[in-house]
């Protein structure tokens, strides 16, 4: 007669284990089928703490729980930085960017020209009142000239005071009337006196035999628009000096000294040099002075 077993009362199977004690029965193993598969290390990965103080993300490969100071997922090797964490994303955004600079630097920098650069031609004055082609030469005082708008003209040319050095003072009276908009710069640099001789001579700095000073009423002045200025230049003119010629006729025993006066050297012309930059014989106005 076989023994049989203990008899269990279904009271008994629904009896709560005492603390400590589970109760184990073979359905409560499960197996590898049902439900989803553990993820696996990888070789040299250490298992990660849980700490939720550090975040934890999960892997959208393996679908596990990763710490999310990783680079990259424990279990499958997936990256889990996103792309504006990487390196190469802002190697290249470093490299757009100065491209870009570049690029509009060099679109709003001007063309440099390969030409050699000259200063521009100024432009030919012309005679009041006359053909437009008229010569600029040998004008008779009281000529007005056109110097791209502003009118000039030599009224008078008289000689002045004794220079401390002896010279003759020469006074050109000029008038000027600035019929542009703009202020006008006014040099007297830009006058010369002619002599008879062919000789040209710049304006005089200096002071008269008296000790009085003597220079001109306008350097670098600023002439308005619209506004009118008399100018006065000076020259000084030096008074040739005589020379000494000795007579000796034949078998004389004494010699005569003559004294002969030079000719004497007078103004002839004023010359004017239109623009303060650009000097040229053919740009360069005259007017002639009466002897």
């Amino acid at each position: 007669m076989r023994k049989q077993g203990p008899v269990y009362k279904e009271r008994d199977l629904a009896r709560k284990p005492r603390f400590g004690q589970r109760t184990w029965n073979f359905s409560d193993g499960g197996n590898k089928f049902n439900g989803r598969p553990r993820p696996v290390r990888l070789r040299g990965q250490k298992p990660i703490s849980p700490a939720l103080k550090r975040g934890v993300i999960h892997c959208k490969r393996c679908g596990s729980r990763v710490v999310g100071n990783v680079a990259n997922c424990p279990f499958c090797g997936r990256p889990l930085r996103p792309v504006y964490a990487r390196f190469w994303f802002w190697l290249i955004v470093v490299v757009v960017v100065a491209g870009g600079v570049i690029l509009l630097v060099n679109t709003a920098l001007p063309e440099e020209s390969t030409m050699p650069s000259s200063p521009a031609e100024p432009e030919l004055p012309r005679v009041v009142g006359a053909a437009e082609d008229s010569s600029l030469k040998e004008l008779p005082l009281g000529t007005t000239i056109d110097n791209s708008g502003l009118e000039v003209t030599v009224s008078s040319v008289a000689a002045g005071l004794e220079a401390a050095n002896g010279a003759r003072i020469h006074v050109v009276e000029v008038e000027f009337i600035n019929d542009t908009e703009e202020a006008a710069v006014l040099y007297s640099t830009q006058w010369m006196l002619e002599l008879s001789d062919g000789t040209r001579l710049d304006t005089f700095v200096g002071s008269a035999a008296d000790g009085a000073t003597i220079s001109s009423n306008f350097e670098a002045y600023t002439l308005a628009p619209n506004g009118r200025f008399s100018g006065r230049l000076y020259f000084a003119v030096a008074e040739p000096a005589a020379t000494e010629e000795e007579d000796t006729e034949e078998g004389a025993t004494s010699t005569d000294t003559a004294s002969t006066e030079p000719a004497a050297v007078t103004p002839s012309a004023v010359v004017y040099q239109p623009s303060a930059l650009a000097y040229k014989e053919e740009l360069l106005v005259t007017w002639r002075v009466a002897p």
